[in-house]
């Protein structure tokens, strides 16, 4: 990020490549929609570009990035709330994550079980997405990004001891809400 901040377009392009992968899927499992998290994506590649004359490195680069996305993310759903828009995404998921075909690669399962996993993979998505905001993204940042609770910390810009309290809540939450709709204990759901 220095060398972008002195005007190097390789820099940023090697930044981009890096990260774009990792910011679109955390900002598509936070918000739901593929094609809205693309475009969010390159937002946050926008700013970090916009301000890489002003860039001073207080905190690593991946922390101030995914904090760009996140607040991307929380304003998202906020004017999702203030139009109460119901996306196509949120109503026919669309989980891009692992298709059929990658799932079908596997010649270990059998195809009603590759069907069964795909369909759990989608519920539990769903159920992320009613997790309360905060919640969401501290349990996406941990579990989906393996960023460290310090990091998290940064992201969300509270206390380590607030981001392990909401990581619990969220987790304790999943717990119920996949109980009841059917994937408890004894499945092999992992969030």
């Amino acid at each position: 990020m220095m060398k972008c901040r002195n005007g190097d377009m390789s820099a940023f392009e090697l930044i981009v490549m890096r990260y774009k992968d990792l910011i679109t899927n955390f900002i598509y499992r936070s918000i739901g929609d593929y094609h809205r998290a693309e475009d969010l994506a390159q937002e946050t590649f926008l700013r970090v570009f916009r301000s890489a004359n002003r860039y001073e490195p207080k905190c690593r680069f991946k922390n101030w990035l995914y904090l760009i996305a996140t607040n991307l993310c929380r304003n998202e759903i906020r004017d999702r709330k203030r139009r109460n828009t119901a996306y196509l995404d949120d109503l026919i998921p669309d989980n891009e994550d692992v298709s059929y075909f990658e799932l079908m690669q596997d010649v270990s399962q059998l195809p009603d079980e590759v069907y069964e996993k795909k369909e759990q993979q989608i519920i539990i998505q769903q159920t992320i997405n009613r997790l309360p905001e905060n919640q969401r993204l501290a349990l996406l940042l941990v579990s989906y990004q393996n960023l460290r609770y310090d990091e998290i910390a940064e992201v969300l810009e509270c206390s380590v001891s607030a981001v392990k309290s909401l990581i619990h809540r969220a987790r304790q939450n999943m717990k119920t809400l996949l109980i009841e709709v059917g994937i408890g204990e004894s499945s092999h759901a992992k969030v």
